[in-house]
């Protein structure tokens, strides 16, 4: 009786297509340039977005509390598959009101890729990663953060830069190289010292799961704003502008892009360091999330910087807390973190310090 019931069902969604199709008046050319366009759009464009707002109090040893509600980032990105070999990308961050993102990609083969346009730079393992998979809320650590553009001498918080890379993977992918000459300035703005800056990458993964990776930078900078932590470049010196960095990254498992369902255990650290002019700086860091129950994570990451080697601005971030991933890439977030800074260190930003912190991520 069952089969019965489906294939008369079949027979008579059949009959009712061809009738329409005989019923129906014939498609003009207009109308199938249309049809055309619009599937060759909806199979190219991939569109995906996400946002992060929460909540930070913060309570300075014998100093002044403040807490405030924040929108931290609201980001749109459209990815386009022109063709087979060229790939298009525009990411753009509503809350900052700017365009983060803009290249395009040729691919002929999985050894050589070709940018050129307008990304994060390959300092780093984190610098590169999104913030929707970070286990802080901040969301980097101090010494990636500072060095790939937050120093006041640069004034690129964002972490990117414009420029010509060069990537690929070799032997089956185990290794994989970055290549980059960019501006070495701001982002969405032309070059103003005429040098460029040359960065590289090497990432060797023995297993899957498991990546060594190390990069540098040579070049120049030109100073955009004044630094209280060194004092040997001036506004608009040119200065020399170097980065070294190497890192380690472990994976329990595979986890695809549903972290609601599919986590692993992750353990990252890096060390990274650089000398802008006469000021050397120094950071490291160890964060980690641990998968406890069904979509909960407990994270914690222990943050050291020196931000003039010199003068010994010293400060660490010790954080802990937890996350739940509701769906896929949205979660909810709590964290503590107890920031110890050196008494040079205080002299610029104040005592010590604790952070209660609570964040919202919504992605698609």
């Amino acid at each position: 009786m069952k089969k019965t019931f489906v294939g008369l069902a079949v027979w008579l969604f059949s009959a009712a297509m061809a009738w329409g199709e005989m019923t129906s008046p014939p498609a003009t050319n207009q109308e199938k340039d249309v049809a055309y366009w619009a599937d060759a759009v909806a199979s190219r464009l991939k569109v995906t977005g996400y946002a992060q707002a929460g909540y930070t109090a913060t309570l300075t040893e014998n100093g002044q509390n403040a807490n405030s509600f924040e929108m931290y980032r609201a980001i749109l990105m459209v990815g386009a598959n022109v063709t087979p070999q060229f790939y298009a990308f525009f990411m753009h961050d509503f809350k900052s009101k700017d365009m983060q993102e803009y290249y395009l990609e040729y691919r002929p083969l999985k050894a050589l890729n070709l940018r050129f346009g307008q990304s994060k730079t390959e300092i780093s393992m984190e610098n590169p990663m999104s913030p929707t998979v970070l286990e802080s809320i901040s969301p980097m650590s101090q010494g990636v953060f500072w060095l790939c553009g937050a120093d006041p001498l640069m004034g690129n918080p964002a972490g990117r830069d414009m420029g010509l890379m060069a990537y690929g993977s070799l032997f089956s992918g185990h290794l994989f190289y970055v290549l980059e000459v960019v501006n070495g300035g701001q982002t969405n703005a032309a070059d103003k010292d005429n040098k460029k800056n040359v960065i590289a990458k090497l990432e060797y993964k023995p297993v899957p799961n498991f990546r060594l990776s190390v990069s540098g930078q040579l070049g120049y900078g030109t100073a955009m704003n004044a630094s209280a932590y060194n004092p040997t470049v001036q506004v608009g010196d040119t200065y020399r502008q170097n980065r070294y960095s190497a890192g380690v990254e472990w994976k329990s498992k595979r986890a695809g892009s549903d972290y609601h369902h599919h986590r692993c255990a992750v353990v990252r650290s890096e060390l990274i360091g650089g000398k802008d002019g006469g000021c050397k700086s120094f950071g490291a860091y160890l964060s980690t999330a641990i998968p406890v129950y069904k979509g909960l994570d407990v994270v914690a990451m222990a943050d050291y910087m020196n931000y003039n080697t010199d003068a010994r601005l010293k400060k660490t971030n010790l954080m802990a807390g937890l996350q739940y991933w509701i769906f896929k890439k949205c979660r909810v977030q709590a964290q503590y973190t107890y920031s110890l800074r050196s008494d040079a260190m205080k002299a610029l930003q104040g005592n010590n310090r604790s952070l209660l912190q609570a964040q919202v991520q919504v992605a698609f």
